[in-house]
């Protein structure tokens, strides 16, 4: 067995096999996820859009929002171009059936146009009528095992009211938009949304338009002819709002919006699986047309011999692909044997894979096979062509093998190039995302817990934080935020000059209680500040006292830290314009590394209008029975669940692809001295040393080595510095690049040495 390994035709063998195997696989799972991809939301009509919103704030920051102003739905339905509009408002809400309360239930409130643009329903039914309630079968199944007996009875919704339960409804498996509960949007939030029908400064709704056959809709045109002019303000609705629409067909991606509807995965995370396993299969390729290069090297002579005595070239191939029958067996049972093995694994962990049926799987199946064959055939076709030719011209005592030298120099350029690449992005994105996960965010993550309170001053909520801040003085409440969330308030700010002048500037704020320093560690900037008590603050005198970060001076001509709290501020809170008190100045605290753009600069101290509750204890399930609390932990994994996911297969298959270039290295080297038999025969009776030997042998192959993985370095830092692999505005920094160039200077001078002890031990041995 050993001897058999030792032998360039026997390792090429299995090299051969394991690259084409492992290749295979990976063309399967990007087979498979393309379509899952295709089939989510595939029957939804074509001709059906979501109009999503972006805000350019005067400061040049952007806000991008899933809903659309609510203004816009009488400009909507006063358009020809439009069939129809559709109006989605989707609530948090805890329902209540008898004693059995659920939590954190979406309720979506529809119109009859959305109920049928999103095809919620496939057993005819049109609507839901007002005081009714749709129930889909998953969460019915909640409350009992038999559904269809909830059909009549009543669930409390929040604050809504009472609904009637009219119908269960089994949700299309294929359909990324899935809710809870359905009731009608008419008789619950129209009343409201419709007073808002003249602010398109605020986003309420999201909106679907269904546009009749061959029609467009410009909705710059849209925002110009009906969004009005605020008197005053430095900006007009065309800069300030940008509208979009967006088929909904393709609603299931995450654009990393806080407020969509239906997502089941990232672009970005579905474009790296593409990446990674696209650049394996093709490695896989590459691995093969090595390992039969070097097989068929090795039968030069049986070539030579078959062509001086009339061979042709197609009973020499036929003979090739004949003597490697037993392989091409071997790499089917392995590569259909391991896929199936590794969905299982997979569908557990992307959702979007269990939509998959078993005809879909046949069909992958059947493509893998004839992928599988086509790229053996084609690759075994292609080498015995190259050293027919090549031996055409040469007499029978003369060998081809020289000119058969590309081959395998062509496999080391491809092979080094894309394990290269591959690496350098693999190894900066893992760092980025084991750093992000272990960044100071200015709290002790691993003992900070947070759950979302039920509206602003409920008597529970209220009752239980101010127990737990009694006996434990370790919570805080912080509105609209809570780790590692998407969501952002902006506010607009002035100081007393700038006030006069009309000129306002946003910032990302949140509320929170005094005791929110306990929890987040707020460093003061400066000792000498006169600042109150954060456990005597209130706004009886009508001020309200806000924390700052540092960055808050930079927004005005960067007023010195010292000097903040000589300035006078106002913002209006939506409760009119107030005047604002800074108490502290801190330094910048980050809540998220990578989410940069939602990091706050401003806490208000109310905490009447908190409602995050956040706990910073060992054992938060021992201070509160009735809310469930979330470890910040946990909240920062959830944040990057599908990334992190992807992360870990691709350093899988990173390390496949360095076994892979290490045994093909190991089988090269072997051809190498193999050619080069007689040359290093004649050296050795020389005097020649090993290192001479080495240098005759390898000295091309390095340059190649070291050319190629340059070349994919490159490609790598491209890749990362223009960013054309979407990741969710991961920041790549000059310690990533370098991570990354040493791992693959690593995996080069092992290469290297690798090839050394490989001829060193031909050498000895002869």
């Amino acid at each position: 067995m050993l001897k058999f390994l030792s032998s360039p035709k026997g390792l090429s063998s299995i090299t051969g096999i394991f690259s084409l195997s492992l290749g295979t696989i990976l063309l399967g799972v990007i087979i498979a996820f393309v379509f899952a991809d295709n089939r989510i939301n595939n029957g939804i009509a074509g001709n059906i859009y979501k109009i999503e919103t972006q805000f350019n704030l005067p400061n040049g920051e952007q806000v991008n929002s899933s809903q659309a102003p609510a203004a816009l739905i009488p400009a909507l339905s006063a358009f020809n171009e439009i069939e129809r509009v559709g109006i989605t408002h989707r609530e948090i809400i805890n329902v209540l059936h008898n004693t059995n309360e659920i939590k954190d239930a979406q309720v979506y409130a529809l119109n009859e146009a959305a109920f049928n643009m999103l095809s919620l329903s496939s057993n005819g039914v049109s609507a839901v009528e007002n005081n009714q309630v749709y129930l889909s079968n998953t969460f019915a199944s909640k409350f009992t095992n038999n559904p269809a007996s909830l059909i009549g009875q009543t669930l409390k919704l929040g604050q809504l009211g009472r609904f009637q339960i009219t119908q269960v409804i089994e949700l299309d498996e294929s359909l990324s938009i899935k809710p809870d509960l359905m009731i009608a949007f008419a008789s619950t939030f129209e009343p409201v949304i419709q007073s808002h029908y003249g602010n398109w400064y605020d986003t309420h709704v999201h909106l679907f338009v269904e546009l009749n056959d061959n029609t467009s809709l410009n909705l710059d045109q849209v925002v110009l002819e009906n969004a009005p002019q605020i008197p005053g303000a430095p900006f007009t609705p065309s800069s300030f709002i940008h509208l979009s629409k967006r088929p909904i067909s393709q609603l299931h991606y995450d654009l990393a919006l806080p407020d969509e509807l239906g997502t089941t995965f990232a672009k970005s995370s579905l474009y790296l699986i593409y990446g990674v396993c696209g650049f394996s299969f093709l490695l896989g390729c590459i691995g093969f047309f090595s390992a039969v290069s070097s097989v068929q090297i090795s039968h030069l002579e049986r070539i030579k011999t078959l062509l001086s005595i009339g061979g042709s070239y197609g009973q020499i191939t036929l003979s090739a692909l004949l003597d490697n029958k037993l392989s091409l067996l071997i790499a089917s049972v392995l590569s259909l044997s391991f896929f199936y093995f590794g969905m299982q694994f997979l569908s557990a962990e992307f959702s979007l894979l269990t939509i998959l049926s078993t005809t879909h799987m046949w069909i992958i199946s059947v493509c893998m096979l004839l992928l599988l064959a086509s790229m053996y055939i084609s690759i075994i076709c292609l080498v015995i062509h190259k050293i027919v030719t090549s031996q055409e011209d040469q007499t029978i005592s003369r060998s081809a093998g020289v000119s058969t030298i590309w081959m395998t120099q062509l496999t080391i350029v491809m092979q080094t190039l894309i394990t290269a690449m591959v690496m350098f992005v693999a190894v900066s994105v893992t760092y980025e995302l084991f750093s992000a996960k272990q960044a100071n965010y200015g709290y002790d993550i691993s003992r900070t817990h947070y759950a979302k309170l039920d509206g602003h001053n409920d008597h529970l909520p209220t009752r239980t934080r101010d127990n737990i801040n009694t006996n434990h003085g370790r919570v805080s409440e912080v509105s609209s935020w809570r780790p590692f969330d998407k969501s952002a308030n902006y506010i607009s700010i002035s100081t007393a000059q700038q006030k006069l002048d009309e000129q306002l500037t946003p910032v990302h704020y949140f509320f929170a209680g005094p005791s929110i320093a306990q929890v987040l560690a707020l460093e003061v900037l400066s000792s000498n500040q006169t600042t109150l008590a954060l456990d005597k603050v209130n706004n009886d005198d009508g001020k309200t006292r806000v924390i700052v970060t540092q960055a808050f001076s930079k927004l005005f001509d960067n007023i010195r830290i010292d000097q903040l709290i000589n300035h006078q501020f106002y913002a209006d809170f939506g409760e009119g314009l107030t005047n604002i008190e800074i108490v502290q100045v801190v330094s910048n605290f980050y809540l998220g590394k990578v989410k940069a753009d939602f990091d706050p600069i401003m806490i208000v101290l109310d905490d009447t209008k908190a409602n995050t509750l956040l706990v910073k204890h060992d054992s938060p399930a021992s201070l509160v029975s009735k809310l469930s609390l979330i470890s910040s932990e946990q909240a920062l994994d959830a944040e990057f669940s599908d990334l992190s996911k992807i992360v870990f297969y691709l350093l899988f298959v990173v390390i496949l692809n360095i076994v892979l270039i290490a045994m093909n290295t190991i089988a090269n080297s072997l051809v190498d001295a193999e050619r080069h038999s007689d040359s290093l025969h004649i050296m050795k009776q020389l005097g020649a040393d090993l290192t001479a030997i080495f240098s005759f042998v390898f000295k091309k192959n390095v340059y190649l080595y070291i050319a190629s993985s340059l070349i994919g370095i490159l490609l790598g830092y491209i890749t990362l510095y223009q960013q054309l692999i979407p990741l969710d505005q991961m920041q790549f920094s000059f310690y990533h690049y370098a991570l990354s160039l040493f791992v693959v200077s690593t995996l080069i001078a092992f290469i290297i040495a690798l090839n050394f002890g490989v001829i060193s031990k031909k050498y000895l041995s002869e």
